[in-house]
């Protein structure tokens, strides 16, 4: 480019002769300017960088696997208790006017007691299961014993015994319960309102071992069943008659 213009100029220059002598040291120092000035350009011009945009991609957080193990509970052994209920009888006593339902392998017997120093009357026991287990005592209502029998069950135990009020075949007795020694101890004594056309109420009592889960409901099904009759429906009661004992 400035050597384009430096040709025109003296180009320009041989057409006018007076002024060539005098312009001519002008020129070489546009000349000389144009060519810095064009060096500068060419030295200040750079490339220019590309921007490189970089995108930040989002690590992925680590994906954590739960490994879920069934809990498999071991089976339970399953101890099947069977209770053995056997075939029941009837049996009555037609002296004393109450029958009641037993075990048909069962044996019971009656025997009077002998009267206690403070005591009056007669006196029988029934054993339906002998030393004590399971036993009814009848007595005449003409004395009091029915009090002593009241005291004997609520001292009878070191534990609490509950005492309840309760009817069964039309029979009120005042209910003892108390639990000691691995038993359950559990006595019925009638109320003198509750006695029979002869004149005798009865007590019945049981000690039923706790180890056995069936024993307590067994005999309570057998007191369930106990009841009084009259003096002319005796014969005509169904069941074999208790065999009486000396004890």
């Amino acid at each position: 480019m400035a050597g384009e213009l430096a040709e025109k100029i003296f180009t320009s220059l041989d057409k006018i002769p007076s002024m060539k002598y005098y312009v001519l040291p002008v020129i070489g120092i546009m000349i000389f300017a144009l060519f810095l000035a064009g060096c500068t350009q060419l030295s200040g011009t750079r490339p220019v960088t590309p921007v490189v945009t970089v995108t930040t991609i989002p690590t992925p957080e680590p994906t954590t696997t739960v490994l879920t193990t069934a809990i498999t509970a071991a089976p339970r052994q399953v101890v099947t208790i069977v209770h053995q209920v056997s075939l029941t009888k009837d049996i009555k006593d037609s002296e004393l006017l109450f029958t009641l339902q037993v075990p048909e392998e069962w044996t019971v017997s009656t025997y009077r007691l002998k009267n206690s120093d403070n005591s009056e009357g007669l006196i029988y026991q029934t054993d339906i299961v002998r030393n004590n287990v399971f036993y009814i005592q009848t007595y005449a209502i003409s004395h009091s014993q029915d009090q002593a029998y009241r005291d004997q069950f609520r001292k009878s135990s070191l534990a609490p015994v509950t005492e309840t009020t309760v009817t069964i075949n039309d029979i009120t007795y005042d209910r003892f319960e108390s639990i000691a020694d691995g038993k359950t101890n559990v006595a019925y004594v009638a109320k003198k309102s509750s006695a029979n056309e002869r004149g005798y109420a009865s007590v019945l009592v049981f000690s039923a071992d706790n180890n056995n889960r069936f024993e307590k409901d067994d005999f309570e099904k057998i007191v369930a069943s106990f009841k009084y009759f009259g003096a002319g429906s005796a014969s005509a009661m169904p069941g074999d008659e208790i065999q009486r004992t000396n004890g």
